[in-house]
């Protein structure tokens, strides 16, 4: 079935930009994009109704990484660089709460805690270590003192099994995945960008100076599209339509539980250098991760189960009532890949599992790769 003379006279000719994907990351840099070239037709495709990805089956946690994930990426990408992983992170947060508002984004200034249960696979920072993170972490987010150890006890609800010490972050905080993503779209189409849902992109091709791209609603109803510049904003499957690319989509399990009764547990959550997370929704707690077990699916959601039941024995009476799957996009390591690929071609993928904080900064930048003249 080919597409009327109005759904391509509208939508799909003379765009600008295409941007890929109508996540966070994709709504940003068309927002950006829109900011830079106000004349553009700037069109959004996205595949999944809801937005798909990590943009709409997220955690909803505002976090820039626990105290040990954060000593990790200083490992692994050496402190400058995973300084200025927080920094994007840190700024991104920032530019989502001024953009939309916290009333809007239902977000919530929780704290966090970082837990090192007996079964878990990390051990608390020593005072000394917790020291030089400070240290280290605060020309990014401009206080001296982001972590401190805290006794478990002090917090109700939690049982035994949660262990002695926790480390406890003032800065990070919650916010609601429905509403984030019903406020991207609301201001989409205020800023006069098209986003269809529903449509799926195959292939790219690029054709002197414009890229053709080809786009269907099922394998039955496709066309092509020819736009002046593309971003892929498709984060863990951007492997699918820029090739050679270090990204690939790692699943998390995430489920929530019926209401409790009197149950008030205010803070989210960290374990296991980030792997693990738990946060309350409402008089529900959440639970998610899991990944780095290495286990089968059933055997990953048993042990989820099994780990938020020790650690809140008031959840052992309470069914899951929500439970589902969010994809990842993971590489070598943890920086997001924001570059040209092709002529006109611009990849702002492998967001690792921080796109809520880093997803603004990453759209910024992928729009800000297209000259302005």
């Amino acid at each position: 079935m080919a597409f009327s003379y109005w759904e391509s006279n509208e939508w799909l000719e003379d765009v600008d930009l295409l941007v890929v994907g109508g996540g966070i990351v994709g709504l940003s840099a068309a927002f950006r994009a829109r900011e830079m070239h106000p004349e553009w037709r700037i069109l959004v495709v996205e595949a999944d109704p809801f937005g798909g990805g990590g943009s709409s089956r997220n955690a909803g946690f505002t976090c820039f990484g626990s105290a040990t994930e954060l000593m990790q990426d200083r490992k692994t990408l050496g402190d400058h660089a995973a300084l200025e992983l927080v920094r994007q992170r840190w700024n991104g947060l920032q530019k989502l709460r001024a953009t939309f508002g916290d009333l809007a984004l239902g977000h919530q200034a929780s704290g966090s805690i970082e837990l090192f249960p007996s079964f878990g696979q990390t051990t608390a920072p020593s005072p000394s270590e917790l020291a030089d993170l400070n240290s280290w972490i605060a020309p990014a987010l401009g206080v001296p003192d982001a972590f401190a150890n805290v006794p478990v006890q002090n917090f109700s609800q939690l049982a035994e099994e949660a262990g002695t010490t926790a480390v406890v972050s003032r800065l990070e905080g919650m916010l609601d995945t429905g509403k984030m993503n019903r406020a991207f779209r609301t201001r989409a189409y205020a800023l006069g960008i098209d986003v269809l849902h529903g449509m799926r992109v195959h292939a790219l091709r690029c054709e002197s100076d414009n890229v053709s791209v080809t786009v269907g609603v099922g394998p039955d109803r496709q066309t092509e599209i020819t736009a002046r510049r593309v971003i892929v904003a498709t984060n863990a499957f951007g492997r699918e339509l820029l090739g050679k690319c270090d990204v690939q989509p790692a699943i998390n399990h995430v489920l929530v539980t019926e209401p409790m009764d009197d149950f008030d547990f205010p803070h989210t959550v960290h374990m296991d250098a980030g792997y693990l997370y738990a946060r309350p929704v409402g008089n529900r707690m959440l639970i998610g991760g899991g990944r780095h077990w290495g286990d089968d699916d059933s055997t990953t959601v048993k042990k989820l189960k099994d780990t938020l039941h020790a650690l809140w024995p008031a959840t052992k009476n309470a069914g899951i009532s929500h439970q589902w799957t969010g994809v990842l996009g993971v590489g070598e390591n943890r920086s997001p890949i924001v570059r040209e690929v092709q002529p006109q071609v611009v990849a702002a993928v492998r967001l690792g599992g921080m796109g809520v904080a880093i997803g603004m900064e990453i759209g910024r930048l992928a729009a800000e790769k297209f000259p302005t003249n």
